[in-house]
């Protein structure tokens, strides 16, 4: 993989298969990301195997689904920086415990090299039990609720319910538009999670969004710790552009 050859922090999804092994897959259904359809969770690990990547556009790519195991052994192999980070997309009632065990298999050997995020803030403390050393991290933006920051009130509830749900998480991931709503409001999310020892990630900042340069200046001046983006390079190029 081109990103654990360069040292990137990549983002990679979870699901969990029929014989409970995991997957490096981000929808529950297969139909969109594979050449197969259904459920993931109805379909066991020799299933997928025999299916096909596709791309967000819908070619299909030569490679098949990659498992976690798989993934664990090339990141152990890069002779990079490259770290890895898992997002829980499962519902918690899915995991048994061969879930447990091949997770703490495949990751516990390599744990410092995992960051581990997710809404269900007991899953993900669940499983970095299992794996010592692993950055645990929180999911805060379904704490917003549907209408997101209307006013300071609801900034400053979010702000406190961030901090509150998650205590021990190493880092709070946030959509990109909640940084500058608040900031409008006078409220400092970034800074609220620094004082509270977390550092924020910002998701997903691509290019072609609106505002996108003072989004960008934003996250710099309030010393955001991350962004995650679908195109790197690009963006990239574009702060190098600013003036």
């Amino acid at each position: 993989m081109l990103g654990l050859g360069r040292g990137a922090l990549l983002e990679v999804d979870l699901q969990l298969t029929d014989d409970s092994h995991w997957v490096c897959l981000h929808d529950a259904t297969l139909d969109g990301e594979t050449t197969g359809s259904g459920p993931v969770a109805g379909r066991s690990r020799f299933e997928i195997e025999q299916l096909k990547q596709r791309h967000p556009d819908g070619r299909v790519l030569a490679a098949a689904p990659l498992f976690l195991d798989e993934l664990a052994e090339r990141l152990a192999a890069a002779a990079t920086g490259a770290r890895i980070q898992l997002d829980l997309k499962l519902d918690r009632r899915a995991l048994d415990g061969l879930a447990r065990a091949r997770f703490k298999a495949a990751v516990a050997p390599i744990a410092g090299r995992f960051d581990l995020g997710g809404e269900d803030w007991a899953l993900v403390q669940e499983l970095a039990a299992l794996a010592p050393g692993i950055r645990p991290g929180f999911e805060t933006s379904p704490l917003a609720g549907g209408k997101g920051l209307a006013d300071r009130g609801a900034a400053e509830r979010f702000a406190a319910a961030m901090v509150e749900a998650a205590p021990e998480a190493a880092i709070l991931y946030m959509h990109y538009r909640l940084i500058p709503a608040a900031a409008a409001f006078g409220v400092d999310l970034v800074g609220i999670a620094h004082g509270h020892g977390h550092e924020v990630d910002a998701w997903t900042i691509d290019p072609g969004i609106a505002g996108l340069d003072g989004l960008l200046q934003l996250l710099a001046e309030t010393g955001c710790d991350q962004i995650t983006t679908n195109a790197p390079l690009a963006l990239e190029a574009l702060w190098r552009q600013r003036p």
